[in-house]
């Protein structure tokens, strides 16, 4: 899972490396980062600079493959980072997170919706890349971060609702539709 985070203002100038210890327990204390967590400069401005922290979290392998299932036994194990993702979409502090990021903040606003025990299952999910940068700036970083700007779409199914929910790269969450689902069709649902 990877995100990528505003660096605190004043601390980023252009001798900065990011290889010095000092440096590291600085980022560390203000992300509240681990040591195994993995942290890289890179470049998303294309037409001016703009260098952001490259942030892939140590040990952290969940997917949205994982569901059908209850929603609250889907996300119990990964509260401490979908608290840590809020946090930063609270301080300002996250530029953009990728689509495993965004759907875990979007089974956490099903929670909150519609109750952590209920079943649900994901119907579909798609990424649209509003912004390619890789020719522009060249900084061999992978898909994400030549992809930094992005707009998710995920489809589930809550009982008998099928809610289709979107979540921008930078955490905002958007309901686009919900529906009844019948065996004949799909119905408007009013909540």
């Amino acid at each position: 899972m990877q995100i990528l985070l505003n660096i605190p203002e004043g601390f980023y100038d252009d001798e900065i490396s990011g290889s010095s210890t000092n440096e590291r327990e600085i980022i560390n204390q203000a992300y509240g980062l681990n040591d195994a967590d993995e942290v890289e400069y890179v470049n998303i401005g294309p037409g001016a600079d703009w260098i952001v922290l490259l942030t892939t979290f140590a040990g952290v392998s969940w997917t949205l493959v994982q569901v059908p299932g209850i929603i609250k036994r889907s996300i119990d194990g990964w509260k401490w980072l979908i608290e840590k993702l809020k946090g930063y979409i609270e301080k300002d502090l996250l530029v953009s997170l990728d689509q495993d990021a965004a759907g875990l903040l979007a089974i956490d606003y099903l929670a909150s919706k519609f109750g952590a025990d209920e079943s649900f299952d994901m119907l579909d999910m798609h990424t649209i890349r509003l912004i390619d940068i890789s020719g522009m700036v060249h900084n061999n970083k992978g898909e994400f971060v030549d992809h930094p700007h992005n707009y998710y779409v995920f489809t589930f199914r809550i009982a008998d609702r099928i809610i289709i929910l979107s979540v921008r790269s930078t955490g905002k969450i958007k309901e686009l539709e919900i529906f009844h689902e019948i065996p004949y069709g799909l119905i408007d649902c009013k909540l």
